[in-house]
């Protein structure tokens, strides 16, 4: 019987979890929050860089007609996949006053109340 060496079950081990091992980032937080002017977005350090999760974050407050300042990060509060997360806040653009965000689509019934902020 034809045993593999060790050191290419390693290899192709290390391999597998080293493609699956980062994903694309993404937004964690919903509408309620982005109501309040709030995005999370959880990602990695080797797949995103800070431009992009920027820009993800801008996404959620072009709705509102303003723009996302970093606020927090911290490591290891998200997935395994992309275990960094960035706390944006939705702020107006310099020399710009829009009006405040209104609250849109009520929340489902089983939706949990958010914490006071």
């Amino acid at each position: 019987m034809f045993r593999p060496p060790s050191s290419a079950v390693a290899l192709a081990l290390a391999l597998l979890v080293a493609g699956c091992a980062a994903e694309k980032p993404y937004v964690w937080t919903d509408y309620r929050y982005h109501q309040r002017g709030v995005v999370i977005v959880c990602y990695s350090d080797e797949k995103a860089t800070p431009a992009q999760i920027k820009a993800l974050a801008d996404e959620v407050c072009a709705q509102y007609d303003r723009i996302a300042t970093l606020q927090l990060q911290q490591e290891y509060q998200c997935s395994w996949t992309a275990p960094t997360q960035a706390t944006f806040h939705c702020v107006p653009r310099p020399g710009e006053n829009p009006p405040p965000i209104t609250p849109h689509n009520a929340p489902m019934r089983h939706d949990l109340p958010l914490p006071p902020m």
